[in-house]
């Protein structure tokens, strides 16, 4: 059976406490750390490939677990959730990151899902029988995804069923799930 690792990025560097987004964050020194021991974690796991965001610190976390020796592919479908408050720094920061979608434009919750349905259906589509990768996203994304895989409701309000919340990955984390 294929399994597909669902991986957030790791820790980065945000020394003025910004919404960074899709911003070009640099991971941290930790995060770089936490990278390497994933890393090693993921060598004995014979993966073929690794899906990726294209924001800075997915890219750096899937480099460094790669080691170059990992094909990886990037995936806007996979991106951060975009939101006009990217960059700004703001005291209570998810009541702005989605709070103002109708004023202001940004994605929400289903906008998100909408898009990562799309990218799984397509990879469960070329997955080989025998094949592991790594999904390497952000937190919102892959909480939607991992909704989307269980069957589970995910809707924009913060009333989560149990198992969803088990979903929702702190950065460097990952869960193992066979399809």
């Amino acid at each position: 059976m294929p399994k597909i690792y669902l991986l957030r990025h790791c820790d980065y560097a945000n020394p003025r406490g910004i919404l960074p987004g899709r911003l070009p964050v640099e991971l941290s020194e930790a995060g770089k750390q936490r990278a390497a021991e994933l890393q090693q974690i993921f060598a004995p796991k014979k993966i073929s490939t690794i899906y990726s965001s294209a924001v800075k610190r997915c890219k750096q976390t899937a480099e460094i677990i790669s080691g170059g020796q990992i094909p990886i592919v990037y995936d806007q479908r996979l991106l951060e959730t975009f939101s006009p408050y990217q960059g700004y720094w703001v005291e209570d920061e998810w009541k702005h990151f989605f709070g103002h979608l109708e004023d202001l434009g940004g994605e929400s919750i289903a906008d998100i899902k909408k898009r990562v349905l799309h990218f799984y259906e397509e990879l469960l589509s070329k997955l080989q029988p025998e094949e592991h990768v790594i999904i390497c996203s952000h937190g919102d994304p892959l909480q939607a995804l991992y909704a989307q895989i269980k069957g589970l409701p995910l809707s924009d309000e913060q009333h989560l069923p149990e198992e969803l919340k088990y979903g929702w990955l702190e950065k460097g984390e990952f869960l193992e799930l066979q399809v």
